[in-house]
């Protein structure tokens, strides 16, 4: 009986001491095999590098059941480097998944769907990127870029909301949109501001012109209409004096509003702006210059 324990013993000792050899020597492999993949990265050996980095999600998923590979990160920007871009979004998404994924890899997926022009991936890896790493989302600058994204698709809302992320600057490109934006959703001050900064610029600047223009006219046809409406519910001496000094009024702000207009037309004789002009010209009575804007459009 004795004997049975004492060889039992010996077996079961035996077994532990390989077990803890094999575990050593799991552990030792990784590591060398870490240190190997690094240094094939930092020299740009993407292809030992990538090969051994997935040696190292094998290893990791065959020893660690259901808990977080680190290594998936590491591999997507080899594959990334090697212009895998399959294999890379792959390894990313598991990488985003797990919680290993760095700023660089939500810059990785950006230029990448930016560049095969995935514009709804793009615009949620921004997002993603905004939220989980916000110091360089600012450092890189891809708030502009996503409220470029949010005017292309006439999310004019949440553009408005990215306009406080973006620089004071002179970019005119950036004002012509922001001053859209204020347009759109009818914040009559911002557009005001926009428009006169972008004419501080470039004096020509047709956005802000054409702005400006309108705004002459809408306020020219709103007095036009409320003196008449109010002329013809009472028919008076003084109404109509009333009438005639309201259409003085109006009379220069549609002077205005044709100066710009046609100045806009000169340079690109546009259907919109030859109807403005149309309009003007009848509110005018010149039935020739308005035959003419007719005409063209």
């Amino acid at each position: 009986m004795k004997i049975h324990i004492t060889l039992w013993l010996i077996a079961l000792i035996a077994f532990s001491t390989l077990l803890f050899s094999s575990g050593c020597k799991t552990a030792l492999s990784i590591a060398e095999i870490q240190k190997n993949a690094e240094k094939a990265f930092g020299e740009g050996d993407y292809n030992s590098a990538l090969f051994q980095y997935e040696n190292l999600i094998k290893e990791w998923n065959n020893n660690h059941a259901f808990e977080e590979n680190p290594y998936y990160d590491p591999a997507g920007h080899a594959a990334f480097a090697l212009k895998d871009y399959t294999k890379a979004i792959e390894y990313f998404n598991h990488s985003m998944h797990y919680g290993f994924a760095g700023s660089e890899t939500y810059l990785a997926m950006i230029e990448h769907y930016r560049g095969i022009n995935n514009f709804s991936r793009e615009m949620t890896t921004i997002n993603s990127l905004i939220e989980k790493f916000p110091d360089v989302a600012e450092e890189t600058g891809v708030h502009k870029r996503l409220f470029r994204m949010y005017v292309e698709t006439s999310r004019w809302d949440e553009a408005a909301e990215k306009i406080s992320f973006l620089s004071n600057d002179t970019d005119i490109e950036l004002l012509e949109q922001k001053l859209l934006v204020h347009s759109k959703l009818g914040n009559e001050k911002e557009e005001a501001i926009i428009a006169d900064k972008l004419l501080e610029i470039d004096s020509n600047n047709q956005a802000a012109l054409e702005w400006k223009a309108i705004q002459y006219f809408d306020a020219a046809e709103a007095r036009y209409t409320a003196e008449t409406e109010a002329y013809e519910r009472n028919k008076t001496r003084s109404q109509y004096a009333r009438l005639l000094r309201g259409y003085e009024v109006a009379g220069e702000d549609y002077r205005k509003a044709r100066d710009i207009f046609e100045r806009l037309y000169k340079e690109n004789p546009e259907r919109r702006y030859a109807m403005y002009l149309y309009n003007i010209y009848a509110r005018f009575q010149d039935e020739e210059k308005a035959a003419y804007y007719r005409q063209r459009f």
